[in-house]
């Protein structure tokens, strides 16, 4: 299992680690191909280690990229996926990674920050279409790439609730400077991460997000 330290603090984008496993993913070509293997196959290495910053795709929202250095070589992070609780870091290495180094991990934060504005921004959004026409609207899915994000609803909407409007509020509630607030909550044996727009109703979400809807720009 790896610790998700994503989960404490968007901002912080450098942490150390140890590393638990690497893989040459040229000798899985070997054993039975199973949705993991094939999932590891699109990148030469992965590294597994016991904590990680890096935020791995899932949920609508891209992965993070960036690097892992350690004392005889780095890792170039081009994807992250989890598996089973274990977070696989996609790439290519260069030097060598062995079991129980201590490694540096430089998350790019231009990546990082591009990512969670998109994310917030759909939570936005969201909340402003469940708060004003949550009795017509249902929630299908977010997709908070940068490249074409949307968050999917099914209904219908009359007229006069247009695009124009949409945006007019989205506009305010931007400006209004409102908290995305990020809580966790017990569940038994598991703890669940919530994250809430100031004013609006709390959505669970395991991705990364910006403090305020003033850091999402027009």
């Amino acid at each position: 299992m790896t610790e998700l330290a994503y989960f404490k603090d968007t901002y912080v984008v450098c942490g150390t680690g140890r590393v638990l496993e690497v893989i040459d993913t040229s000798v899985l070509t070997n054993g039975a191909v199973t949705p993991l293997t094939k999932a590891l196959q699109r990148h030469p290495h992965a590294v597994i280690l016991d904590a990680t910053l890096f935020y791995p795709q899932g949920g609508g929202q891209p992965t993070d990229t960036g690097r892992i250095t350690g004392p005889n070589g780095h890792f170039t992070v081009a994807h992250v996926f989890m598996d089973n609780k274990r977070v696989y870091h996609q790439g290519t290495l260069h030097g060598t990674l062995n079991e129980n180094d201590a490694v540096d991990l430089a998350v790019d934060e231009d990546v990082r920050m591009r990512n969670a504005r998109c994310h917030s921004a759909g939570h936005v959004i969201f909340s402003i279409i469940k708060h004003q026409w949550g009795d017509q609207m249902t929630e299908r899915k977010g997709h908070h790439f940068s490249d074409g994000a949307y968050v999917e609803f099914s209904g219908v909407l009359s007229e006069a609730h247009d695009k124009t409007l949409l945006e007019e509020m989205v506009a305010r509630v931007v400006a209004e400077d409102r908290r995305i607030i990020v809580t966790e909550e017990s569940t038994g044996n598991d703890v669940l991460r919530v994250v809430q727009v100031d004013g609006f109703v709390a959505n669970p979400c395991g991705g990364t997000h910006v403090r305020s809807t003033a850091e999402l720009g027009h």
